[in-house]
């Protein structure tokens, strides 16, 4: 595309074309009804001649309307080419000062117009002096309301055609909270020059028929009253439309992001295209979006590392030193002969062969309720029944451990799997300033044992009679019960218990 064409199409969304001939359509209606009213609905004998003029006159009013048409487009051009070359090239400017330029186009595309039907009025007002003084007052009263009328069109339309470029704008600056411009000026502004105009207009005419200024019978203003009347209700509509969808809009776009956000779409975000009380909006739903998804982050990283149960209390409660007896079980499992497999592989393949066994752990003790409470090396600690209450704490850490002997095959290492349950504290051990989850008590203990023995058993799973009681009936039928040890550490006798082989249920 050459230079020209990419002049031609604004990026993002906004048409070049559109917009300027949408702003142009409202000037040249504005021109026309303008002209309009004065020829057909003001009572007085210069009307019919000054829209009626010479070749001389009609020359110049022709040449005044090109020349009004080409500064506009021109001054449109000059508006966006900054913005144009940055589309191009985004790191040759600087981002805040391409927003400003953004946010000011309305403005400068309304004060342009403003200019133009300024001197329009000028060269039309000094025209109709030739006919009568009370001739160029009406012109000049006439094409003065009518032009404010048009400014205020032209701003809404700016103002809503530049949206897309204005978001893309908004979205690379950083926010100026300081700059923002109320939206009670804008609403005021469409109120007077809508509504208030007209009315204007039709209070002039009754007051210049009741002192002499139009000498016409009184019915004679009838159709400029109800020409003014009908103007009212067209613009008072188009005015209030535009400006209920500056408004609407935004507050579409921000219901549907929050219903996207409800749907648990956290990367949800809404443009920001306005300056004013709603561009504030914007940026804060943003902003709280980008908190919610940092939260989100330090979630999900912190549950990694500590389990997400306990990261999801450690987020809505303030965590403090200290702890609390609870009834749980306790599984652990110890990979068999890791020290020589470390010695004699690479570390990266050791590493590598940790992962993938811990994967399955981590899968089988999440699936059966409990969570890992740490990582020692090569071996991990899982808990069932802590942070959160859960029942039948030895049948699901049972049930796990089961599972796991099955998962654990074909890996490069075997491990020792032992299971107890029993009264332990659980809380944070520590400093006040390094803190972490944990569980203390005989359970972890015995656990620890029983995994000790577990390696050198068949089957490498064990736990004790007192354990194998407390679960349900179901999943004691799927354990053997063994003979009496004396655990290291302990002087009373501990029976153990094997799971038996797999039934032709379980298979099922």
């Amino acid at each position: 595309m050459n230079r020209f064409g990419r002049y031609f199409v604004w990026a993002w969304g906004t048409h070049w074309p559109l917009y300027a001939a949408t702003i142009l359509m409202t000037n040249v209606i504005g021109t026309i009804g303008v002209a309009a009213f004065l020829r057909f609905f003001i009572p007085l004998p210069a009307a019919k001649d000054f829209t009626s003029p010479n070749t001389t006159t009609a020359l110049l009013y022709l040449g005044y309307y090109v020349l009004a048409i080409v500064v506009g487009i021109a001054a449109t051009l000059a508006f966006f080419a900054p913005v144009l070359r940055w589309q191009r090239n985004p790191r040759a400017y600087d981002p805040n000062m391409v927003r400003d330029l953004v946010l000011r186009i309305p403005t400068l595309q309304t004060l342009t117009g403003g200019v133009l039907w300024g001197i329009g009025v000028v060269i039309f007002t000094v025209a109709a002096a030739q006919y009568s003084q009370t001739w160029a007052i009406t012109v000049a009263i006439t094409a003065t309301l009518g032009g404010l009328t048009v400014m205020l069109m032209t701003y809404r339309e700016a103002e809503r055609l530049v949206r897309p470029v204005a978001a893309k704008a908004l979205s690379q600056g950083s926010a100026d909270n300081s700059r923002v411009s109320s939206m009670t000026p804008r609403l005021l502004a469409t109120w007077m020059l809508t509504s208030a105009v007209p009315i204007i207009g039709m209070i002039l005419l009754v007051t210049g028929q009741a002192i002499g200024f139009f000498p016409t019978p009184a019915e004679d203003l009838i159709p400029a009253l109800l020409a003014l009347l009908i103007y009212t209700l067209v613009t008072g509509y188009s005015g209030t439309f535009l400006t209920s969808m500056s408004v609407v809009d935004p507050i579409r776009e921000l219901q549907f992001a929050i219903n996207k956000v409800r749907r648990g779409d956290i990367s949800t975000k809404v443009r920001i295209y306005d300056s004013s009380e709603i561009g504030v909006l914007q940026a804060g739903f943003n902003e709280m979006m980008r908190g919610l998804r940092e939260r989100q982050r330090v979630s999900d990283l912190f549950g990694r590392y500590v389990g997400a149960e306990v990261a999801r209390r450690a987020l809505e409660e303030k965590p403090e030193l200290g702890g609390e007896a609870r009834s749980v079980a306790v599984l652990f499992v110890d990979v068999i002969g890791s020290t020589g497999f470390a010695a004699s592989a690479e570390p990266q393949h050791v590493v590598k062969a940790l992962n993938e066994f811990f994967d399955r752990v981590v899968e089988v003790v999440h699936r059966h309720r409990g969570i890992i409470n740490k990582f020692e090396g090569d071996a991990a600690l899982a808990v069932f029944g802590a942070p959160l209450p859960l029942d039948d704490v030895a049948g699901h850490a049972l049930a796990a451990a089961r599972e796991l002997k099955q998962e654990l095959r074909g890996l490069e290492f075997e491990a020792g799997i032992g299971v107890a349950a029993g009264s332990v504290v659980a809380g944070h051990i520590g400093a006040k300033d390094r803190f972490e989850y944990t569980v203390i008590g005989d359970a972890v203990n015995q656990a620890s044992r029983l995994t000790d023995l577990a390696k050198d058993t068949p089957g490498r799973v064990l736990t004790s009679a007192n354990t194998l009681s407390a679960a349900n009936e179901a999943e004691r039928a799927r354990w053997s019960l063994m003979k009496s040890v004396e655990l290291r550490g302990r002087r009373e006798m501990t029976q153990l218990a094997r799971p038996v082989r797999p039934t032709l249920a379980d298979r099922g």
